[in-house]
């Protein structure tokens, strides 16, 4: 590597991008400096995934109770209740 002095500059002088980007010996600011980097894949399916689905169902059919003296009485209960968990990734 060689070494340059600059002797003959007065203190007061100053030099534009230009001049500075030649006295560092850089490209003449026309085109930027490329430092190549490593290139990291990082590829991680590890992952925890807490699901917890609580439902409660309390059905209490009482029709015809405390009835006395009758007849034809009919009731008809169909509850549903339906839960789903998903995880997509």
């Amino acid at each position: 590597m060689s070494k340059l002095m600059i002797a003959d500059l007065s203190a007061a002088q100053e030099l534009d991008r230009r001049e500075m980007s030649a006295v560092r010996g850089g490209n003449l600011g026309l085109w930027p400096v490329y430092y190549p980097t490593p290139s990291v894949k990082v590829d991680t399916t590890n992952f925890t995934a807490s699901q917890l689905i609580g439902q409660s169902n309390d059905i209490v059919n009482e029709t015809g109770n405390d009835v006395a003296f009758a007849s034809d009485i009919h009731s008809t209960v169909n509850p549903v209740q339906k839960a789903k968990n998903t995880i997509n990734f």
